[in-house]
């Protein structure tokens, strides 16, 4: 009886052993489990999720906690993912350059526009001491401030003889976990616009305003002095005349010039209202003929037109006009007696070219790029006796862009000038199939 009764003790106290070490060995395979998934969630890998084992000590509380937790984060940092490829397209695509300086001073963030003005590639920028790559002492020390102190600052900095931009620095708070308890340090924004186009255009502006005025005191200056004059001397018939003829030919002058500002802010405002039409050429070409042939054989030009076949362009009949007039008055005032004016048209595929070629005096190559800006005259003193304006070619220029066109001048001194201009093309002829395959 002894035997089975410890026997019967011995397994009472042994089977509770045996169950919670089975029930501990279970226990830390779920552990190992938590483990792997934790460890591999803390390596990024945020679609984790853990999954029912058919082996027993399965916490389906913790895990189904755990998963939450996982797919939460997820979404969080999907979105916040998303957030960024935006913010990044953002910075990247936007014509403002973005410079971003940590509160050591080193280069953080660089977007495209950035590198595209300061001409230095993505590596030249990464990690690198702003001192190293802005070589200009003022800039360096504000940006040295405004990390310092959180002093903002904005001022222009000419990078190369032709470009300006105005760059501004936005000190930002800094939550570097480096800056020392309590104290506040910042990171800085530096933002930079290229200005150069307004500049320009100011300076534009300026001196358009500064040639009005000098344009126009020139004749009120002349009609002044000789009608004072007049009144104040008893001057002979003859000379009275010659005066008058002064003051009537100053006053014409300005009527011109005034008319021709007129007409150059008229097509400025009603750029974009102009109605274009199917145009023949020829009409437009043989209506100027018309008008200036007297004009060319009292000063002995001859007046040539090369013969072209009949083609249509896009065109404002009245505008065109006005081109081939300001062209061609040109091309006779500036050609001596005995010269000869062509009008040559080409066409090509898409466009028609017109030439206003004179056989005159010709311009010099460095007067060229600026041949067609206000009031910019080669000879000052030959224009004003021919009666321009220094705005006729502006006017050219401003009608041709306006058709959406072309200008331009080729001219040697003492040769003569080829002034063109491009129109869209409208009509096709039936041989135009040769020219669309290669002139077959």
């Amino acid at each position: 009886m002894i035997v089975p009764v410890m026997l019967a003790f011995f397994a009472g106290m042994v089977t509770p052993l045996i169950v919670f070490g089975i029930r501990r060995r279970w226990g830390k395979y779920f552990m190992e489990y938590l483990q792997d998934s934790l460890d591999a969630f803390g390596n990024g890998d945020y679609s984790l999720r853990m999954y029912e084992y058919l082996r027993r000590g399965f916490n389906r509380e913790i895990a189904n906690s755990f998963n939450q937790m996982t797919s939460r984060i997820e979404t969080v940092v999907d979105e916040l993912s998303a957030e960024r490829d935006v913010l990044e397209h953002i910075l990247h695509n936007m014509t403002t350059g973005i410079i971003y300086i940590t509160r050591g001073g080193t280069i953080e963030m660089v977007n495209e526009a950035a590198q595209l003005m300061f001409r230095k590639p993505l590596e030249h920028w990464t990690k690198q001491d702003h001192w190293s790559l802005f070589r200009n002492y003022h800039l360096g020390a504000a940006i040295d401030n405004a990390l310092l102190f959180g002093t903002p600052w904005q001022s222009e900095l000419n990078l190369r003889d032709t470009q300006t931009v105005l760059i501004r620095l936005v000190p930002v708070p800094s939550k570097s976990k480096t800056a020392m308890h309590g104290e506040v340090a910042f990171d800085v924004l530096m933002l930079c616009n290229d200005v150069t186009e307004f500049r320009r255009l100011e300076r534009m502006r300026s001196e358009f305003v500064a040639n009005v005025s000098h344009e126009l005191k020139t004749p009120i200056a002349a009609i002044r002095g000789f009608a004072e004059t007049l009144l104040d001397d008893e001057a002979p018939a003859e000379v009275q005349k010659q005066f008058l003829q002064t003051i009537y030919d100053e006053s014409n002058r300005m009527n011109a010039l005034v008319s021709d500002l007129l007409e150059l802010s008229r097509l400025e405002a009603e750029e974009h209202r102009i109605q274009l039409l199917t145009v023949p050429l020829m009409d437009v070409v043989e209506r100027a003929l018309d008008r200036l042939t007297q004009v060319a054989l009292a000063r002995q030009i001859q007046l040539e037109l090369e013969p072209f076949e009949p083609v249509n362009v896009w065109a404002e009949d009245d505008l065109l006009l006005q081109v081939f007039l300001n062209l061609m008055s040109n091309a006779i005032h500036y050609t001596p007696s005995g010269g000869k004016v062509t009008i040559r048209c080409e066409i090509l595929v898409d466009r028609v070219k017109v030439h206003v070629i004179d056989t005159g005096i010709g311009i010099a190559p460095e007067h060229l790029d600026r041949l067609f800006e206000r009031f910019y005259r080669v000879n000052r003193d030959r224009s004003r006796a021919s009666g321009g304006t220094g705005l006729g070619l502006s006017i050219v220029k401003h009608i041709v862009t306006a058709l959406g066109g072309e200008v331009g001048v080729e001219s040697e001194v003492g040769k003569g000038s080829d002034f063109w201009f491009t129109l869209s093309r409208m009509s096709r002829l039936p041989e135009d199939k040769s020219l669309s395959m290669g002139g077959e």
